[in-house]
């Protein structure tokens, strides 16, 4: 039997789709954030999703809503929320740490921990705002850190996504980057952490439902001005101009070497984009999958309540 559903019960299937590749179930509040539909501030999504409900489409457990599973798929996100606290500790270190680094204007959280859950071989994942054509110094310097100091492991320290101040704007605008930008916590670079956000206002459009963020950040210490007024100085503009192109030609080199047979080119480019301001490295390609993975999901949830997926 084929049954019509509304627009905002069909973005509520959508939203809960791309929760469930993450076996990630959702509270009401966080799916009315994430909808793809604007709705009455004040409305509430609490009929449609009973209704749901009852055309099988989804699932409530302990005020969590999904498209499938049962009670672990909870308990593994309590779980995760407990992990994600202890490693927020951690995470606040290293990010002050990277902010230190000459160049570093702005450091936000990334990733499963900005979502504020995790699994147990998660690592805590750094979105990184650098000063104009300085990118690839810093970026250097950063895996140089962590390949001396702490001995190439990742787990603590996944640096890789960079921009510039002139390379605010992140081109992917779909639900997955959305997602990422809308989720990211701000640590370190008051000013540049809003100029980012605002360049990146175009996530309203995709979640017309999510807030505004708000937040002050603590003033630069001391340290943080003595990297920038007196180390940054040693970095003169005839040397560093053609060392940040150097850093970002063999960083491309490597990357292609290792990369390149295994991707499209196209996708390649998404993966490892490659600029003189945009640096990122995501050698699975997870967005790909995550947008791939969205519609499965949403066309198996509609033929389960009958209805065309094709539509």
């Amino acid at each position: 039997m084929d049954i019509s559903l509304s627009n905002v019960e069909l973005a509520i299937i959508r939203t809960l789709a791309y929760y469930q590749l993450f076996k990630h179930p959702l509270l009401e509040s966080e799916i009315s954030r994430n909808l793809g539909v604007s709705i009455d501030e004040k409305a509430s999504i609490r009929e449609q999703l009973k209704l749901l409900k009852q055309r099988g489409a989804i699932l409530e457990i302990n005020e969590h809503y999904l498209l499938e599973g049962d009670v672990t798929n909870v308990l593994r996100r309590k779980e995760g929320e407990t992990r994600a606290k202890k490693m927020f500790n951690v995470a606040k270190r290293y990010s002050s740490l990277i902010y230190l680094f000459p160049f570093v204007r702005g450091v936000f959280i990334s990733g499963s921990l900005s979502k504020g859950s995790i699994s147990e071989d998660a690592d805590i994942d750094y979105f990184i705002v650098t000063k104009t054509n300085r990118l690839w110094i810093t970026r250097t310097m950063l895996v140089a850190f962590k390949r001396i100091f702490l001995l190439g492991s990742k787990r603590h320290f996944c640096v890789n996504y960079f921009v510039d101040e002139d390379n605010l704007i992140i081109p992917d605008q779909n639900v997955f980057t959305a997602t990422e930008i809308s989720t990211l916590i701000p640590m370190h670079g008051n000013s540049v952490c809003h100029n980012f956000l605002n360049a990146n206002a175009w996530i309203k459009d995709v979640f017309p439902n999510m807030e505004t963020k708000q937040f002050t950040l603590k003033k630069d210490n001391l340290l943080k001005r003595f990297s920038k007024n007196i180390v940054e100085s040693f970095f003169l503009s005839v040397i560093s101009e053609p060392l940040d192109k150097f850093f970002m030609k063999k960083t491309y080199q490597r990357w292609t070497s290792l990369y390149s047979s295994s991707l499209s080119k196209d996708d390649f480019e998404v993966a490892f984009r490659t600029h003189r301001g945009t640096s990122k490295n995501h050698d699975k390609n997870y967005q790909k999958r995550v947008l791939e993975t969205i519609d499965a999901n949403f066309n198996q949830a509609l033929i389960k309540i009958g209805q065309n997926s094709n539509a």
